[in-house]
């Protein structure tokens, strides 16, 4: 059994073995090409949801960004709008406060008007009242007035700040 071995040259053993080792080499360059093109379309499909999610947070962000001014500008014009009624208010309050010193003044004049010397002296003496009462009327109303426009600022300010807050918060 082993008589045929002999036959066979030594040299073909050596080329054999160099067939062998060849052969498996070949095995395991093809089967590391198969891997690392595996891994190429896996690195490829990585870069594109990353590429993807990248994209869509900017999206997300951007999106965020306008509704954040939205809410905001639409906070603004509302305290705008606010302050507007408030002046007006205001106003229709100093208007107020004008006419009422105006009726004063005609009573004061009417009194006055009123005729005889005992009235006119008791007028005067009711006019120096009525004065008095009239500049401390216009004096409590300019500080209401002033008070109240300060006040109505401030609260609509401060209103506006919150919307404008909860708004970009999210609530």
């Amino acid at each position: 059994m082993t008589a045929w071995l002999k036959l066979v040259p030594t040299w073909s053993y050596w080329v054999l073995a160099l067939v062998l080792v060849a052969c498996w080499q070949q095995i395991r360059v093809l089967s590391a090409q198969s891997a690392a093109s595996k891994a190429q379309a896996d690195l490829a499909n990585y870069r594109t949801e990353v590429s993807d999610r990248d994209r869509r947070a900017a999206l997300y962000v951007i999106q965020e960004n306008q509704r954040r001014q939205a809410a905001t500008e639409k906070a603004d014009a509302e305290a705008q709008e606010q302050l507007a009624a408030a002046r007006t208010d205001a106003e229709r309050a100093g208007s107020a406060l004008e006419r009422l010193q105006q009726r004063l003044a005609a009573a004061e004049q009417r009194s006055r008007d009123a005729g005889n010397t005992i009235t006119a002296q008791l007028s005067q003496a009711a006019e120096d009242a009525a004065r008095v009462r009239a500049d401390l009327l216009g004096r409590v109303g300019e500080a209401a007035q002033l008070y109240a426009g300060v006040a109505d600022e401030r609260g609509i300010a401060g209103s506006t700040c919150e919307k404008a807050y909860d708004a970009v918060k999210g609530n």
